[in-house]
C-alpha cells in the first residue's frame, strides 16, 4: 500500500480538504475524498485492476494516484464542487451494478458461499447514510441582480430511510470576487424545510456563490451553487 496525500484547498473563503490513497491490493481502489469540516462532500474512485492483471509496477500506481490527487485539487480549488458530487455519484452507481452483477453470478455457481462486502468508503455521493444532509428543492436562476427565495430540506438517517430534520440551524453565506460577504440566518421548520428570500448582489466579472451549511449539535452538512453575472 501507498502512502497517501493530503492537501487543504481554498475556495470562495471555505477551505476543502483533500484525501487520496491506495487501498491497498486486497481492494484495488485508489480513493479520493472531499471533507470540509470532517463531513465528506465528493469522492473519485479509480480501480487498478488492470495494472494487477498485466504486472504489478509499484511506480505506475503512484503516479497514478499522484495525477488522481492533483485533478482532485485541480478541481476543487477552480469550485466544481457539484461537478465532484455528480462525479461520485457515478462511481457509485456503477460500484453497485457491478456488486449485484457479482452477488448473482454467485448465486448462480456457488449458491453456498457469499461474496465478501465491497469497501463501502466511497459511498460519498449516495447520502442516505450521511449524518446530516441539507437539498436545493427548488432551482432558480441565480444571476446577480436577481431577487430568488430559496426552498432548502434538511434530513438525516432514520429507520425507513430518511427523516426531516427540525430545528436545524442554517446559515446562508452569498461569496463573490467583486462584493463583500452576506450572510443570512435560517432555521429548519417541523418538516426540516426553510425558505430564505434573498437579493443577489449584481456583478458583471468575476466568480460568485451561495454557501449553505447546516449545523446540528455539532454535525454539520453544505450545498453550494454558483451565481452566474447579471446579464446586460
Amino acid at each position: 500500500m501507498i502512502t497517501g496525500y493530503n492537501t487543504d484547498v481554498e475556495f470562495g473563503g471555505v477551505v476543502y480538504h483533500v484525501q487520496t490513497e491506495d487501498k491497498g491490493l486486497q481492494t484495488p481502489i485508489i480513493l479520493s475524498l472531499v471533507y470540509i469540516g470532517g463531513a465528506i462532500l465528493a469522492s473519485k474512485r479509480a480501480p487498478y485492476d488492470d495494472l494487477i492483471a498485466r504486472g504489478f509496477d509499484e511506480q505506475i500506481l503512484l503516479e497514478r494516484l499522484q495525477r488522481q490527487h492533483k485533478l482532485i485539487c485541480a478541481a476543487v480549488h477552480a469550485g466544481r464542487i457539484e461537478d465532484l458530487k455528480r462525479m461520485g455519484e457515478r462511481d457509485a452507481a456503477s460500484s453497485t451494478a457491478a456488486r449485484e452483477k457479482t452477488s448473482k453470478a454467485n448465486q448462480v455457481r456457488e449458491p453456498e458461499k457469499q461474496a465478501p462486502p465491497a469497501d463501502s468508503s466511497s459511498s460519498v455521493a449516495d447520502l442516505d447514510d450521511a449524518p446530516l444532509t441539507v437539498k436545493l428543492i427548488n432551482e432558480p436562476d441565480l444571476r446577480g441582480g436577481k431577487s430568488v427565495e430559496l426552498r432548502l430540506l434538511v434530513t438525516r438517517p432514520a429507520k425507513s430511510g430518511r427523516a426531516p430534520a427540525p430545528n436545524v440551524k442554517l446559515v446562508l453565506k452569498t461569496l463573490g470576487t467583486a462584493f463583500a460577504t452576506n450572510m443570512v440566518d435560517a432555521t429548519t421548520n417541523e418538516g426540516g424545510m426553510a425558505a430564505i428570500s434573498l437579493s443577489l448582489p449584481e456583478f458583471r466579472k468575476g466568480r460568485a456563490a451561495i454557501l449553505v451549511q447546516a449545523e446540528d449539535n455539532g454535525v454539520t452538512a453544505e450545498l453550494r451553487r454558483i451565481i452566474l453575472p447579471g446579464q446586460n
